[in-house]
């Protein structure tokens, strides 16, 4: 059955591996879906359908980007009271992020309808492609509120300590994500339009699913009329924390639809080699994103507890492991990155073959520098420290905005290439001497 996880007490490196491997794996699976969602319409309808995700996936990379921020720093406060034994707290930091996401949704389905076209042209998608990306995107934005409401209850259930929940219903998910796929695709011949519907639908079953588990097994979050009573301080408590970690998210996530703009300028063969090396990418950069999630989590609730000594093991363990990771990747990446790449996007072009190769290759060498940035990022949030993260995600902004308008012109794809890891170097160092000064002043309960 599942149960909540205590992390304020035991043996911190096999805590952390115990609550990071479920996570590790429903991110996989996350990721994994995702990349269905491309193989499929590679291979079944060809790379047009390639470059037609690929022009529009940076928007939607933006909003989840924001929507999984803005729960993470809500699952901050949830693990935060969980960790204080404060249940009044805890239940009513559930009421107002549940109300916060339909809100947020309900916004984003009407902007959606109104200026994705208009923002598609400005990233120079192709005039071609532009009818593909459209329906694509816009499916995926329409109904918004399913992965949302999805990312809630997943951030939820990991604040309490669960990640065996989110994993269990991410398999499902994935599993069915990948029968209607190619359902929708094959036989309803659906084309782009079907890859989102599928990915919509997959996610709903999950939604209802995750829900009725919660309500069924977890009575230490079981609402009631008053955990929604206004409270105005708390309100803006919450709102500062989530919107601080959504923006952190989405300025990333801006630079990278300002840089994919240049990107698309260049043809679609690099924006099919892009789509492929980033799929690629973020499927090996999850478990560094896992440690970090798992680690804010950790931190989160030893922060609440006022136990600053198993802070400090939390963040040495999760850079062990992050670095043992690293080193995995590094060998598979650059040796047979190219090879993964052309499996998901069914591409027999040898300058696509040659462009992802490049990609990962370049980026294979920093993902320990990208380990530490992500570990101390999400643990700088869980110490109520929500500035230096904003301006940590600015540096990449910055990078990403110097490739766009000096790298990609200069250089072509190399440019976009060498943004990346330029940025994580940048931003670790920062977090490094923010985290070091901040952990000295941490107040210690009896």
């Amino acid at each position: 059955m599942a149960k909540v996880r205590d992390l304020t007490a035991g043996d911190t490196k096999k805590l952390l591996l115990i609550f990071a491997f479920p996570t590790l794996l429903s991110n996989l699976f996350q990721q994994f879906y995702n990349l269905a969602d491309t193989a499929i319409a590679g291979h079944l309808i060809g790379s047009n359908a390639l470059v037609a995700i690929g022009a529009s996936s940076s928007i939607f990379s933006l909003v989840m980007t924001f929507a999984g921020g803005l729960n993470a720093g809500f699952g901050i406060i949830i693990s935060q009271s969980f960790g204080a034994k404060d249940n009044d707290r805890l239940k009513k930091a559930t009421a107002y992020s549940l109300v916060i996401n339909l809100i947020l949704s309900a916004v984003i389905c009407v902007f959606s309808l109104v200026a994705i076209k208009p923002l598609l042209r400005l990233m120079n998608t192709p005039d071609e492609r532009m009818s593909d990306a459209y329906s694509y995107i816009i499916i995926i934005l329409a109904f918004v509120i399913v992965p949302m409401i999805y990312n809630l209850e997943i951030t939820v259930l990991r604040s309490l300590g669960d990640s065996k929940t989110p994993l269990y219903f991410l398999i499902f998910a994935s599993v069915l994500n990948i029968i209607l796929d190619y359902v929708f695709i094959k036989f309803f011949k659906m084309g782009v339009a079907g890859t989102a519907a599928a990915t919509v639908l997959a996610q709903l079953c999950a939604v209802i699913l995750c829900f009725v588990v919660i309500l069924k097994n977890f009575k230490i979050i079981r609402l009631s009329r008053i955990d929604f009573k206004l409270n105005t301080q708390f309100l803006k408590n919450m709102l500062s924390t989530g919107i601080a970690m959504g923006m952190m998210n989405s300025i990333f996530s801006i630079g990278s639809i300002i840089m994919q703009g240049s990107i698309n300028s260049l043809g679609e063969d690099i924006i099919a080699a892009h789509l492929g090396s980033r799929k690629i990418a973020e499927m090996f950069m999850q478990p560094l994103v896992t440690i970090g999630m798992s680690c804010s989590t950790f931190v989160g609730q030893n922060f609440g507890a006022g136990k600053v000594n198993r802070i400090k093991e939390g963040i040495k363990y999760s850079l062990i492991y992050g670095f043992i990771w690293s080193v995995v990747s590094f060998f598979v990446l650059f040796f047979f990155g190219g090879q993964l790449a052309g499996l998901v996007t069914g591409s027999e072009s040898q300058l696509v073959f040659e462009n992802t190769q490049m990609y990962l290759r370049i980026n294979a060498p920093f993902y320990f520098v990208l380990s530490i940035l992500f570990t101390l990022r999400f643990s700088i949030q869980s110490i109520d420290r929500k500035v230096p993260p904003l301006i940590s995600s600015s540096m990449e902004l910055l990078c990403k905005i110097c490739a766009s308008l000096i790298f990609i012109p200069l250089w072509g794809y190399f440019g976009a290439c060498i943004a990346e890891p330029l940025s994580w170097f940048m931003g670790a160092v920062y977090l490094s001497i923010v985290f070091s000064k901040a952990i000295k002043n941490l107040p210690v309960k009896a």
